[in-house]
């Protein structure tokens, strides 16, 4: 029998909803569409998903660093800097919310990780902190010279934020994976590109250390090798998850099609996890090549004179080969996009928040890794056509901000929060583990009665 038609892998609910009621007029989901809603129904309303908006500004802020003409000016610098304080600002803000709303709803905790889409937008926030780190090495540290052109105690302290971030990373990856395994139920229709998330993140987390690793060898070689091995495992186990998730997302729109609006945005993550996979790989090609041959030990493989050069090759031919699937991804998402905004949006709407960011991380890292390719390659056509994307991601994320500000502070940009949508159309989901200790349960009472 097929996923799609086993009854066991479908997710279960029941309605609390009274049948003489109905849904809520005007209900958009979970609260009355362009109502401004109080601070409190707010908090309760500010999902992981907001964290979206944090991952687009953030990887905006790398923008100004990666524009390939006049590298040095005063200009690009300062608005650099003001991005990332401005970015650094709002994750703690967003951070602040998140905490509030767990501490004004605890019973929102449990339930947002047994939800089988919002649990997968915890992994935003790994995200969000990974260009900032980089922004740091790259940008505070080399092209700033904060504490000193390639400062050893500055390098120390974005290497040790880069491990707490990859660990918050697993933890986060890992506790999704286990919850999707025991707790949540799923099916092919209702299946979306979120399931990436938990995964992409790690792809995301080993860029970091790739771009560091280079800078740790100079003070400390014994580091170098070990931030380019963690970042090499990092990646490794990302892309490999991903992959396979990619494949049941196709499964499932070649058999039941598009998904629902409101999760149209996550078809997006295919492009993050291709694109931020195949510059993490070149880069990781040129920091072996840093690292490599050793002079030490009695490896022929790590001593062998050319060991760097062929890591290197090998990297950009797979970050090569890696950008050209995203070109794919990125048609497949803008396509999707379109018929969304044309098709599906008639029938269901297009409510703005904050997963209409979910394009601007994904875009800023093809621009990146297109940058990259112009480095490595030394290339005009790839320089040219990534500063064009840069200049894209700038302008793009500029009328995001101008579109967002304004509803945020009116709070009309709150109707999306899954758990809360779900309660309040009376939708409350059953659990694997829930459903197997019922099981367990009747099955008890009935030997019981028996005897």
């Amino acid at each position: 029998m097929s996923v799609a038609s086993s009854s066991e892998a479908r997710p279960q609910w029941v309605s609390n909803t009274p049948s003489s009621g109905g849904p809520l007029p005007g209900l958009s989901y979970g609260y009355p569409g362009k109502q401004a809603m109080p601070w409190r129904e707010r908090i309760r309303n500010f999902t992981p998903a907001w964290f979206y908006v944090t991952m687009g500004l953030a990887i905006t802020t790398l923008q100004f660093m990666v524009i390939p003409w006049h590298h040095e000016l005063l200009v690009l610098k300062v608005i650099f800097l003001i991005f990332w304080l401005t970015t650094l600002l709002v994750i703690f803000a967003f951070l602040g919310l998140t905490i509030a709303r767990y501490v004004m709803f605890p019973d929102l905790w449990q339930k947002v990780w047994d939800h089988p889409d919002e649990a997968m937008y915890f992994a935003c926030l790994p995200m969000s902190l990974i260009p900032m780190q980089n922004g740091m090495s790259e940008g505070l540290d080399l092209w700033w010279g904060l504490g000193g052109h390639n400062s050893a105690r500055f390098l120390w302290f974005i290497f040790g934020c880069w491990l707490a971030t990859t660990l918050l990373g697993y933890t986060i990856a890992f506790v999704c994976f286990k919850k999707m395994i025991t707790v949540h139920r799923h099916d092919m229709k209702t299946m979306t590109a979120a399931w990436l998330a938990p995964f992409g993140a790690l792809i995301v987390d080993g860029s970091a250390g790739t771009l560091m690793t280079p800078l740790l060898a100079e003070h400390n070689p014994s580091i170098g090798m070990f931030a380019g091995l963690w970042a090499t495992m990092t990646v490794s186990i990302g892309l490999s998850v991903s992959v396979l998730v990619m494949a049941i997302l196709l499964q499932r729109m070649f058999v039941d099609g598009l998904p629902p609006a409101k999760h149209i945005w996550t078809s997006w993550s295919v492009l993050s996890v291709t694109t931020q996979a195949g510059f993490t790989i070149l880069a990781l090609g040129g920091a072996f090549n840093a690292l490599l041959p050793v002079h030490y030990g009695t490896s022929k493989l790590l001593t062998h004179p050319a060991i760097g050069e062929i890591i290197y090759a090998i990297g950009i031919t797979i970050g090569m080969v890696l950008w050209f699937v995203s070109i794919f991804a990125i048609i497949f998402a803008i396509r999707l996009l379109q018929f969304a905004v044309w098709t599906v949006s008639k029938q269901e709407g297009l409510i703005f928040g904050p997963n209409c960011w979910a394009w601007v991380f994904p875009f800023g890292v093809f621009a990146v890794h297109t940058y990259g390719n112009g480095l490595y390659f030394d290339s005009q056509f790839f320089r040219i056509l990534g500063g064009i994307l840069n200049i894209i991601t700038i302008l793009g994320s500029s009328v995001m901000i101008v579109l967002t500000v304004p509803q945020f502070f009116r709070g009309t940009m709150f109707t999306y929060s899954y758990v809360v949508d779900d309660e309040a159309m009376g939708i409350q989901y059953s659990h694997k583990q829930t459903d197997a200790a019922r099981s367990i349960w009747a099955e008890e009472k009935g030997d019981m009665s028996l005897n």
